[in-house]
């Protein structure tokens, strides 16, 4: 009952500030690329320049690893489909993480709520991924393997996605406050889980002792499912899978909000 009416609280001050949380996410846009030479070009470049070179380094191995031949660019479009969410879900944890120690100073000066300001994070973090997907779908369009309307079923993948991505990051959040090696270790469990996420390869690549130990990771449903929409969309999404990284996400969500509620004083004082 804590966490339900933590929920509908948030979701009320969400509204009520949302004039401050489109400004912030806007004044946070347009000031990171504001004074930059390429602008806008570098929201698309880091990701871009490291599919390259995975493509660059990977794509002879990869040929015959189990991946359909669509042509010159299959293995390309495979690394973008799943390396592009991937990203948004890195970068989007990492900055709930942050949540109360980046923004320390707002949260013990101001009557901002941490709901906006965890908005913020997702409007900002959303507008990346939002540029991105679109120029790949543009690609996709221009070498003629659109996959038509299966490519719908993103919407659901990326929603159970970035709901993992805060439920974990709000609890994690939390400990970052009193034990700060939280912040330093989960780039570290981010690039074990990246590459424990069959992004790079295909599961079909590994041996079968490796590919029942990858079916443990709970975000593979979403990697593959990705994967399957623009390379196997014979093959369609794991539904059930996906329903369970969407529990995960609700029960990691509600679990963070109780731990929130107990150490509301504490994290106010520690910040």
């Amino acid at each position: 009952m804590i966490s339900h009416s933590l929920l509908l609280r948030g979701g009320a001050q969400v509204w009520t500030w949302r004039g401050f949380i489109f400004a912030s996410a806007m004044r946070e846009i347009r000031s990171r690329y504001a004074r930059s030479l390429f602008g806008w070009a570098w929201l698309v470049a880091p990701p871009a320049v490291l599919i390259g070179i995975y493509a660059l380094v990977f794509s002879r191995l990869m040929r015959g690893a189990g991946l359909p031949d669509l042509g010159p660019y299959t293995y390309a479009i495979f690394l973008c489909a799943g390396l592009l969410t991937w990203q948004w879900f890195s970068d989007l944890l990492a900055r709930v993480v942050g949540l109360f120690t980046n923004h320390a100073t707002l949260l013990k000066k101001t009557i901002v709520p941490w709901y906006a300001l965890l908005a913020v994070d997702v409007l900002v973090t959303g507008f990346g991924m939002v540029v991105q997907m679109g120029l790949f779908a543009g690609l996709l369009l221009a070498i003629g393997l659109w996959p038509g309307w299966p490519a719908l079923f993103y919407i659901p993948l990326l929603l159970a996605q970035g709901l993992l991505a805060v439920g974990l990051g709000l609890g994690l959040a939390v400990l970052q406050v009193f034990f700060r090696d939280v912040g330093l270790a989960v780039p570290l469990v981010l690039q074990v889980w990246f590459w424990m996420s069959a992004i790079v390869y295909p599961l079909s690549a590994l041996p079968d002792w490796g590919q029942n130990l990858l079916q443990w990771n709970f975000m593979m449903p979403l990697v593959q499912g990705y994967q399957n929409i623009v390379i196997r969309p014979g093959e369609g999404v794991a539904w059930g899978g996906v329903s369970i990284v969407a529990a995960v996400a609700v029960v990691a969500l509600l679990c963070s909000l109780r731990l929130m509620q107990r150490n509301r004083d504490l994290i106010r004082d520690e910040i």
